[in-house]
Formats: C-alpha cells, structure tokens, sequence
C-alpha cells in the first residue's frame, strides 16, 4: 500500500488499484476509476485544480496550460469533452462552465474570454447543422418557468464608475465579422444572410403580413415593451 499526495489530494495505492502516474517527461497526471478526497485550507472550494487567483500556475513558455488532442471514430454521437453541473442547492448561483481572461496590465495584442471553431478538412461536409457554438436553451417538460431566461446573453459589464470604453475604437453587443481569404469572403458575402430565423410560424416571434410598407414583422423587445422590426422583400417602399 503506497500513499500519494498531488495538490491537495491524497490517496492510498494498492497494487489491485486504477495506477496513478506522475510523469516528468511527459508532465502528465493519470487518474483510473478513483475516489479523490480534498484536504487543507481549500478543501471545501476546490476539488481538483492548480494554482490559485493571487497565484497562478505561472510559466513563461508560450503554448497551452491543458491541452487534449483527441480524434474519434465512432459513426454515432461523441463528446470531445463532457462536463456536467447539477446545481442542487436552493437559492445558489452557478455555471457549468466559467472561462475568464484577464489582459494583465500588458497591451496585449488580442484576448478572448472563450473561442470556439468549428472547421472541416478539405473533404469533410456536414449533413445536417454544423456550428462553432451552439446554446441550447430546455424548456422543462412541466412548462413551468420563471424569472429572466435567455439561449444567449450578450453582456457589457462596467467594473466601476470609472469604466469608460470612450477609448476604444469600437465597441458593441454583437459584431458581424466576415473575414478570411478575400477572394472567400466576397462568395461568403454573396450567399451568406446576418440572421436566420427558422421554426417559427406566423403571428409570434416573425409576422408575415400584406402590409404596403413592409412583408414581415420581426418582434422584439425594448426597455418600453414588445416592438416589431419592419422587414421587406425590396429594398425600396413604394
């Protein structure tokens, strides 16, 4: 029976047991089928983890802090990476997922809090949906909810009364970007629409209507109520 400790974790070994390695030349911790237990001050914040927010796990080495390259060959649905979060305490607040950069005190060329991508080899294609993010919002089966619930939230947030962003060169809620190869681009341009609405019926979110100045009707709402967008099949009124 052997003993080992990693960043705040303990566990007894036995011969029988999932082995855990530690490997200096390839850096990596390998964990089987394990009962993790938590000690000191930490304990009852962190479960698994490195490095704290007064002191990071700190490297000057540009690269990736965690990296998993994984393929997958199964022809039926699989998951790079599956994380699950049960909030099960009444009145807590959480997330399943939190990613936070921080620009610290450099003038950093580029920052992003999270960046997904979707791309295809030279002969992939998708036969249905194929998206660099997807939000998905569930509606329960009981069809009872409350408060303010939204598939996607695009916030600005002020960190004091000070924040200005009068500086920056542009700054906004949502920003289109068609970018690439420039030959690329003006194709994506020709066929590509700003928005897709698609599964709604009449008379809700999307309107279609006989009216002389507009086709359709798009509803949203404004700090004064619900309103409705005009759109039109022409880009002049008679």
């Amino acid at each position: 029976m052997a003993n080992i400790k990693y960043n705040g974790f303990k566990r007894n070994i036995s011969t029988t047991d999932p082995l855990a390695i530690l490997s200096n030349g390839q850096k990596r911790l390998l964990f089987g089928n394990t009962t993790l237990t938590t000690e000191g001050a930490d304990a009852s914040a962190i479960l698994f983890g490195y490095g704290t927010s007064t002191t990071p796990a700190a490297t000057a080495t540009a690269g990736k802090a965690v990296s998993f390259y994984v393929s997958n060959t199964a022809t039926t649905t699989a998951e790079g990476l599956y994380f699950r979060h049960y909030q099960s305490g009444a009145g807590s607040s959480g997330e399943a997922l939190r990613s936070f950069s921080t620009v610290n005190d450099v003038a950093a060329a580029n920052s992003y809090g999270i960046h997904a991508s979707l791309s295809f080899a030279s002969s992939g294609t998708v036969t249905g949906l194929g998206a660099a993010g997807r939000f998905t919002l569930h509606v329960p089966s009981g069809g009872s909810m409350a408060g303010t619930v939204t598939a996607i939230q695009a916030e600005i947030y002020s960190d004091a009364a000070t924040s200005d962003p009068a500086g920056a060169t542009s700054i906004s809620f949502i920003r289109f970007v068609n970018a690439g190869d420039t030959t690329g681009d003006d194709d994506v341009e020709t066929d590509a629409v700003l928005f897709d609405l698609s599964g709604f019926t009449s008379g809700g979110v999307w309107t279609d209507t006989t009216s002389n100045a507009a086709d359709e009707f798009i509803k949203i709402r404004t700090p004064s109520g619900i309103r409705y967008l005009v759109a039109s099949d022409s880009t002049t009124f008679a």
